[in-house]
């Protein structure tokens, strides 16, 4: 209740329709390890069922989340970048990978100025061999060549084909939204730097990165999204803090 009166009061302050996608510590683990939400296909249900509801509306993203799925971060973001309206993604701590995917989409992307984006290329493997960034399973096809085994060889030929798809998407998502800077190739430039692997995938970008990188960011950041994120807390803690 205190959730939904709190956004209720930011809409009327910011003018803007308030939709959330918050991804918090589970109680459940596994091997004793934290489980931890990511971006599925019920997440994107029901963000594409609120932006359909609300099109008459401009939106307002708050996004906390380590990312997930990317044919779900793929359909939010489309969904997001084909509204009428003008939307925003406000960013009060960190939206990585997906999430990131999601930020791109959005006409104005407001970061806390200690917030984090981060790169987007895609990670390819099975449980059995891990799960590694597309770009590193291409390196490794390619150093070992003829000694590759067959399944390198497919998890390398599913990365060239991940990765072509991801760059499409960014380019598709960022086309003019990039701030020129007297290059003709600044969206390539931007998309390569986000989707090659030159960046670890959990390279944390701030505010002032992602602005330089050329993406349109803000930090005249909301502080009243910062009360509201307060109302969350993790189900399952072994740290109090206070202060």
């Amino acid at each position: 209740m205190q959730r939904m009166a709190k956004m209720k009061a930011m809409e009327k302050h910011h003018g803007y329709k308030v939709l959330t996608m918050i991804h918090r510590r589970e109680m459940i683990s596994l091997f004793g390890l934290p489980a931890y939400q990511s971006i599925d296909e019920e997440d994107a249900e029901q963000v594409l069922r609120w932006i359909r509801k609300y099109r008459d509306y401009p939106l307002e993203l708050i996004l906390h989340t380590p990312g997930g799925q990317l044919h779900a971060s793929i359909q939010i973001a489309r969904a997001l970048k084909n509204h009428p309206k003008k939307t925003r993604v406000l960013i009060p701590h960190y939206s990585m990978s997906g999430g990131t995917i999601i930020a791109l989409a959005a006409d104005e992307i407001v970061m806390d100025k200690d917030a984090v984006i981060g790169p987007i290329d895609p990670q390819v493997g099975d449980p059995i061999r891990g799960v590694f960034p597309a770009p590193s399973w291409i390196h490794a096809a390619e150093t070992k060549k003829e000694d590759a085994d067959d399944s390198t060889l497919v998890m390398s030929d599913i990365s060239r084909k991940a990765l072509r798809l991801t760059r499409n998407v960014a380019k598709e998502l960022l086309e003019g939204k990039i701030q020129p800077d007297g290059k003709e190739d600044r969206l390539e430039e931007v998309v390569e730097k986000l989707v090659s692997g030159e960046m670890i995938h959990s390279t944390p970008l701030s505010a002032r990165e992602a602005k330089e990188l050329g993406l349109s960011v803000n930090t005249d950041f909301p502080e009243d999204v910062h009360d509201f994120m307060r109302l969350f807390r993790p189900v399952k803690k072994t740290v109090e803090y206070v202060g």
